[in-house]
């Protein structure tokens, strides 16, 4: 089965980099990637250990422009990645969630319902 290749590597690469930017730096923390299949979905959840997200933010993470507190620490941060994440996942027929606990870190769940997949 298969997907857009390119637009979920973005997608997926783009948690990725927000799991380090925003990780304690800590030894042993790590990022945990996982793959299930629950009903008619295929469930990839990308975990880390960072610094989480401020409950009053995490309904606004996807919003285009949005930074939350963590993401006005950080020069770089545009708030645009994880509205491309939304964007690019939902345009392919997927979904993206996301659940996160301050100071204990973030679980990205990206679902994809086998009927939005192809057989090549």
């Amino acid at each position: 089965m298969h997907s857009d290749r390119k637009w979920l590597h973005f997608a997926i690469s783009q948690v990725v980099f927000n799991a380090l930017k925003y990780s304690r730096q800590g030894v042993g923390d790590t990022i945990t990637f996982s793959i299930t299949e629950k009903d008619r979905d295929i469930v990839l959840c990308i975990t880390d250990q960072g610094i989480g997200i401020a409950p009053h933010d995490l309904k606004r993470v996807f919003d285009p422009f949005f930074t939350g507190e963590n993401g006005r620490t950080q020069q770089e941060s545009t708030g645009m990645g994880l509205y491309l994440v939304k964007e690019i996942v939902n345009r392919l027929g997927h979904r993206v969630s996301i659940q996160s606990t301050v100071s204990e870190g973030s679980t990205v769940q990206f679902l994809f319902n086998t009927n939005t997949l192809h057989e090549r």
